[in-house]
């Protein structure tokens, strides 16, 4: 089964070859600077600043768009509480500092190898056990999504016919059995993929046959999240008069 992977695309797009831990570093800094921001102007810019780093990165557009539909309806919660709270105005500063946080991970994650993300983080000095966890939780959701898939197809080749309502007893119990045998058989293969990585010399740390090294083309990179981090900070505190 082909499934949405974040990084499907990241072989292909200009942004790859750029170093990993430059790249978690401007976008950690450009996000700390878009939730200081209080009001629209900025807000937008930044908006502006990220499209055109989607367009560079050449990821397409829909793979962009599916990743920010996951966090697309709690932007719009947390805009609606503050419309209630607050008014409309910091509802929408409130609605474009989630657009633009998320955008900017997303823009990461989709230009980033999930490897070479990972080997990143542990130079940072996140603890191998995390980064584990991370490596191993997601790769095991698409184990889960294989076995679904796997249960569906054996239901439907046996004749069964869904569509029964959740109070129905007969759906319950087969809703039951099917979860418990996804739990038992995603179980299964999960202890095969461990053993096939320690029989491969996996020890818990991430390695890849590239090296990380920054080039000048990294620091233009830093620059201009960085600089653009800066800018909106001062539009917002005025010293910068820029306006829509």
């Amino acid at each position: 089964m082909r499934h949405h992977e974040i990084d499907q695309y990241a072989r292909q797009s200009p942004l790859c070859n750029f170093d990993p831990r430059v790249k978690i570093a401007s976008t950690v800094i450009f996000t700390i600077s878009v939730a200081l921001l209080r009001e629209i102007t900025p807000l937008i810019i930044s908006l502006l600043f990220l499209l055109l780093i989607v367009i560079a990165s050449r990821v397409p557009l829909i793979h962009i768009v599916k990743s920010y539909a996951i966090a697309f309806p709690f932007a719009v919660f947390a805009s609606l509480t503050m419309w209630y709270s607050s008014g409309p105005e910091e509802a929408t500063a409130m609605f474009l500092r989630i657009t633009d946080s998320v955008l900017a991970l997303i823009i990461l994650v989709s230009t980033t190898p999930f490897f070479e993300f990972l080997k990143a983080l542990r130079w940072f000095k996140v603890p191998a056990i995390i980064i584990s966890l991370l490596l191993f939780t997601y790769r095991f959701i698409f184990v889960f999504i294989d076995e679904l898939e796997r249960m569906k197809l054996a239901r439907e080749a046996r004749g069964f016919n869904g569509g029964k309502s959740l109070l129905n007893v007969e759906a319950l119990r087969t809703i039951a059995y099917t979860a418990g045998m996804i739990l038992v058989r995603s179980h299964n293969r999960a202890n095969n993929i461990y053993s096939a990585l320690l029989s491969r010399g996996y020890t818990g740390e991430v390695r890849t046959l590239s090296r990380l090294r920054i080039r000048p083309r990294d620091a233009i990179f830093a620059a201009a999240f960085i600089g653009m981090s800066l800018m909106s900070l001062f539009i917002q505190a005025g010293v910068i008069i820029w306006t829509l």
